[in-house]
């Protein structure tokens, strides 16, 4: 690619005001202030008439979808208090309140639970934003979302939650992150806020991730935001928000290839991740290899083998379209931006306006779609009556709301599976079958 042009922009991966502080693609780890009952965080810390924060006594129950520990406070409202581990006796200190919620924070931990262990990377005693459960076992971590996920998923009658699967290793899996540059340092945000707290290393990076993320820290770049890739080959590309006069002297340092700086592009920026998948350090793709590995292969089990003509929706740069094909399904992938090297066949475009466009009659339909889930396209998906529909999510709430919205569809099985150690992100793999 010449020096000034690069490929388009994927507007599921562009920076995000208040994402997530670790590059997850899909936004986890960061809470919205709603929780699960639906209340909204609102006003001031509560306090007596002293003007004295308010604390309560508190035993932490279990993790809730976002990362935070649950607990019940003396009159049995719901109390959420990120880094709390299950069996946790806290004196914690109440943040925001409603009539049917709180939230707080750590004044003293009384008494830690058995699932309480010491965190493997000394920034998160520092509050580094970027894991949530770093201080919690990793067999509670994995018995948490599969709870989660077996929670969110229990009005879908007759569905099996299979257990949970665990493919990729505790630390050192991400191939991809996106990192933050202030003051020509570069970290993480801290735990609840746009503060960047300064990282030198990331346990969580794959070993030659991590030192190319220490090249690239100690040749000052540009402030804003810093996204790097490594592809399966072990080339590694990097992007930066802002112009930067000394992208030029990264290209061969520490495995980097390419550097995308601002709007330009210098050697090698898109990189084949995996074979038949291309993407650059902006583009969306599974943080890592192990678990995305996994993903895909239980994607396809899902799905079963062609032939039938499969319609595949938000299929991003073809990760699953690789092995939908393989499998002998005739795919159509689509998605509403296109794919620095979009597979054959492919149809830009959002998935509503796809289903309207192409006739059927399709086979199967198989969606990945963000966070918020793919409630514009269910009208589209009923209209197109495939006989099975494999759904992947990153967000067991708004699976099930869809789901459930699939009238004449019957969930069989759903397959969570942990592709992001340390973190409370958790995919979902559901196959749904025509009544």
């Amino acid at each position: 690619m010449s020096p000034g042009s690069r490929p388009p922009r994927d507007p599921r991966n562009a920076p995000r005001a208040g994402g997530p502080a670790h590059g997850d693609p899909d936004g986890a780890g960061r809470r919205s202030p709603r929780d699960a009952s639906g209340g909204e965080a609102q006003g001031p810390p509560p306090s007596p008439a002293g003007g004295k924060p308010i604390e309560i006594d508190l035993d932490v129950a279990s993790l809730a979808a976002g990362g935070d520990g649950v607990g019940r406070d003396a009159g049995g409202r719901v109390t959420f208090v990120p880094r709390a581990a299950p069996g946790d006796r806290l004196r914690v200190r109440i943040v925001h309140a409603t009539s049917s919620f709180a939230r707080g924070e750590i004044a003293e931990l009384v008494a830690p639970g058995a699932a309480r262990v010491e965190p493997p990377c000394p920034h998160f005693a520092r509050r580094c934003g970027g894991c949530q459960w770093q201080h919690v076992a990793r067999a509670e971590q994995l018995a948490a979302k599969q709870a989660i996920v077996a929670g969110a998923l229990r009005k879908l009658a007759g569905v099996r939650v299979h257990p949970i699967a665990d493919p990729a290793p505790a630390l050192g899996w991400r191939r991809r992150a996106r990192f933050h540059i202030e003051r020509g340092r570069a970290g993480l945000y801290e735990l609840g806020s746009h503060r960047v707290l300064p990282i030198d290393h990331c346990p969580q990076l794959e070993p030659a991730l991590d030192a190319a993320y220490a090249a690239v820290g100690a040749a000052t770049p540009p402030d804003g935001e810093l996204a790097l890739v490594r592809a399966h080959d072990g080339r590694i590309a990097v992007a930066t928000e802002r112009a930067w006069r000394g992208a030029a002297r990264l290209i061969g340092r520490a495995g980097i290839v390419g550097v995308l700086a601002g709007d330009a592009a210098l050697g090698d920026v898109v990189l084949e991740l995996e074979p038949g998948l291309w993407g650059g350090p902006r583009d969306f793709a599974q943080a890592g290899a192990a678990g995305n590995a996994a993903l895909v292969a239980q994607a396809r089990a899902a799905l079963g083998p062609g032939p039938g003509r499969l319609l595949e929706l938000h299929a991003g740069a073809g990760n699953f379209t690789r092995g939908f094909t393989a499998d002998g399904w005739d795919v159509t992938p689509s998605d509403a931006a296109p794919p620095p090297r979009p597979p054959p066949g492919f149809q830009v475009g959002p998935a509503r306006d796809v289903l309207a466009r192409l006739a059927g009659p399709w086979d199967a339909i198989a969606l990945d779609p963000p966070r918020t889930g793919a409630a514009d396209a269910i009208a589209g998906i009923l209209a197109a009556a495939p006989r099975t529909i494999v759904y992947v999510s990153c967000d067991a709430a708004t699976l099930a709301r869809d789901a459930a919205q699939l009238t004449g569809y019957i969930a069989t099985d759903a397959w969570p599976l942990d592709v992001m150690p340390q973190t409370a992100h958790v995919e979902v793999v559901m196959r749904l079958r025509r009544a």
